[in-house]
């Protein structure tokens, strides 16, 4: 009897060990699979609903263990424009490379995924936007290209892309509006460089939803942000 009750104590102690030896790996590729996350902020009004986006979103992240840095390019006050000095050096990016440039490379560097959020505004993003892609992705830092051709050098990272819009979605699906700026953003910017856009929302009719609705929108993108990671 005693024999049966110590292969019974050790048949416990091995299973023990097996579930401590599962669960202890589950753990560490669980924290493996946690994401830097670089949140890029393109909206004028630190009171905008854009903003509002952006809290979310970064609440969400950070709640579920991620590690969330944002880029608030008009609270930076980031400089959009290309000086005629920056585009001389575009295709050679010899010399030194604007201190605001290299302060968001390394951002970017620094990141798994980049969430970028801004308004719409004649169908492209606010020049904001658009001037940090034009200063920011560079050749040498974002691509290169030679007699093979234009290589990425961004392929390690994700994009994810939530853009509000003021048209309802009857007249961008009409339209075909969303398809347009989808191929814009993943073939002729991201893709260029090498990056997947693994995700572009649009939150379309804002301008005419009332605060209730907001508060609903801003709950669905909770949900959604959670469903990407």
């Amino acid at each position: 009897m005693k024999k049966f009750q110590n292969f019974s104590f050790f048949k416990k102690l091995t299973v023990l060990f097996l579930l401590t030896f599962i669960f202890g790996f589950h753990d560490l590729f669980a924290k493996e699979e946690k994401q830097r996350v670089l949140i890029i902020l393109a909206h004028p009004n630190p009171g905008s609903f854009n903003h509002a986006i952006s809290k979310t979103v970064e609440e969400r992240l950070v709640q579920e263990g991620h590690v969330v840095r944002v880029r608030d390019l008009y609270q930076l006050g980031f400089e959009p424009l290309l000086s005629l000095e920056e585009w001389k050096r575009y295709e050679s990016q010899a010399g030194d490379t604007p201190a605001d440039v290299q302060a968001e490379q390394a951002e970017i560097q620094w990141a798994n995924h980049l969430i970028l959020i801004y308004p719409t505004w004649w169908w492209s993003p606010p020049a904001m936007m658009k001037g940090y892609l034009d200063r920011v992705f560079t050749p040498v830092f974002a691509f290169e290209a030679d007699v093979e051709g234009i290589k990425g050098k961004l392929k390690d990272k994700k994009v994810s892309i939530i853009q509000t819009t003021g048209a309802e979605e009857s007249f961008i699906k009409e339209n075909g509006m969303d398809d347009s700026v989808k191929k814009l953003m993943g073939i002729g910017i991201f893709g260029f460089c090498g990056m997947q856009v693994a995700n572009h929302e649009f939150l379309m009719g804002i301008s005419g939803k009332s605060y209730d609705e907001l508060k609903v929108v801003l709950t669905e993108v909770d949900a959604m942000v959670s469903g990407w990671f």
